[in-house]
Formats: C-alpha cells, sequence, structure tokens
C-alpha cells in the first residue's frame, strides 16, 4: 500500500474503504494537550488495525471495538504510513528526569550543609525505620 494520507472528506473515505482489508494498520493522528506536561510532543500518532466490518454500515472496525477508519477520517485524518516525525504515542516520551550519566550526577559540588542536611536525612529515616521494627534483624515484627 503506498502511503497516503486521507482527510475529512467522503470521497476519501470511499478511496480508503476500497484500499483496506483485515490486517492492516492505519495510523491517526491526536492532539496533545500540554498545559499540563509542557515537555510532551504537541501531535502524536495512534496504531489501528483493522479487524473487521460493522454489521450495520459497513465500515471498517479498527482494534475489535465500535471504532471505524470512518470516525478517524472524520476525526483529523488517516495516514497509511507513520507520519513522518512524530513519536507513536505508544512509545515512551521524553525524560525530563532520572538518574543522570556517570560522573555528571551533580552539576557542582555539594557545600558542608547540604552535605548535612542529606544525611541527617538518612539517619532520620534509619531511626524510624527501627522504630517501626520492619526488616530488621531482632526486632519484633509489628504485623498481626
Amino acid at each position: 500500500m503506498a502511503k497516503q494520507t486521507f482527510f475529512r472528506t467522503e470521497r476519501d473515505l470511499k478511496t480508503l474503504n476500497r484500499m483496506l482489508k483485515v490486517g492492516d494498520k492505519v495510523y491517526a493522528v491526536n492532539d496533545i494537550e500540554t498545559s499540563m506536561s509542557p515537555w510532551e510532543d504537541q501531535q502524536l500518532y495512534s496504531v489501528y488495525t483493522v479487524t473487521g466490518r460493522s454489521w450495520i454500515d459497513q465500515q471498517w472496525i479498527v482494534n475489535g471495538s465500535s471504532w471505524t477508519v470512518a470516525t478517524l477520517v472524520h476525526q483529523g485524518g488517516v495516514y497509511t504510513e507513520p507520519p513522518a516525525g512524530m513519536r507513536n504515542m505508544a512509545a515512551p516520551g521524553p525524560q525530563v528526569a532520572g538518574p543522570l550519566p556517570a560522573g555528571q550526577e551533580f552539576g557542582r559540588d555539594l557545600d558542608e550543609a547540604e552535605l548535612a542536611r542529606l544525611e541527617g536525612r538518612v539517619a532520620a529515616d534509619r531511626r524510624q525505620h527501627r522504630k517501626d521494627g520492619r526488616g530488621l534483624k531482632g526486632h519484633k515484627n509489628k504485623w498481626f
């Protein structure tokens, strides 16, 4: 199947209905709201597999659900190949936090006050852990 884009017209939908068969994959573009996640891409695509025809209107059904290719066409377009330059919605997003590469854990050296505060937090956690008696040898387990 050649790479083609089908947008919101009935003519495109008729052409697409003639081309598709069970097992074909179609790709639909989704607009993503970025006000709560500014690091996310503004558009991602989803992959749908054609699984059969609807007995009501004879439209192609995708992913074995009530969604049809006609619904996808009317929502914003269907592609026969993955859209260039877009990420799949099921793929992992960009990493915005997490471990840094070895040797670059900190952008600067920590001063004495920061080190003391971190060590104090570790000591407080250990005290609380002993007080709770969870998982330490020689301490009674408080689970009943």
